[in-house]
């Protein structure tokens, strides 16, 4: 079982350096340092040591079958998001503020939710947490409440930047899919 979930790690972070170093751009000329040491400190404890530690068993774990292959779904469903959101994006990848972004996106994962990258990380740590120990989901609270400081930043500067053309966006696509979206 362990297998799957640490293929599904790795999966992660190929894409997420392959995409972020190769194909795209990954500056941050224009981040805040809060922003930034934000993103990496989540990479490193969240998404890389913790479930390093859970895999290695130096955390013993007492996992339910049941939740572990609701986690493979979550965790599924997770990747496929990002991925997709990056091969969507090609090379115009980057954080707020780069050159990347002279066009509004709103076909593709953009057609069901705003942030579709960053509801695929939600999607994949939960799942990846679910597999690994259901209690280190709590984890996940902290990732969500960053994330939403996040989107937010990037909803002033996407309404800054493309003006009506992202509020007319903002009224048809939600943050999360299939559901109405939050104005």
């Amino acid at each position: 079982m362990k297998f799957v979930t640490l293929g599904m790690m790795l999966s992660f972070f190929v894409f997420r350096y392959y995409f972020s170093f190769v194909k795209g751009k990954r500056s941050r000329e224009k981040v805040t340092s809060g922003i930034f040491v934000g993103r990496k400190l989540i990479e490193i404890c969240i998404c890389f040591l913790i479930p390093a530690l859970l895999l290695l068993e130096v955390i013993k774990t007492n996992i339910s079958p049941a939740l572990y292959y609701v986690g493979i779904l979550f965790s599924f469903f997770g990747l496929f998001l990002m991925a997709w959101t990056r091969f969507n994006r090609s090379t115009d990848w980057g954080f707020m503020g780069d050159t990347s972004g002279e066009q509004l996106l709103t076909s593709g994962p953009y057609q069901l939710t705003r942030h579709p990258y960053y509801l695929g990380a939600i999607f994949y740590g939960v799942g990846l947490y679910l597999q690994l120990h259901y209690f280190f989901v709590l984890l996940m609270l902290l990732v969500i409440a960053f994330i939403s400081h996040v989107i937010r930043k990037e909803e002033d500067f996407l309404e800054k930047k493309f003006g009506s053309q992202y509020l007319d966006y903002k009224k048809r696509v939600g943050i999360f899919p299939w559901f109405y979206p939050i104005k």
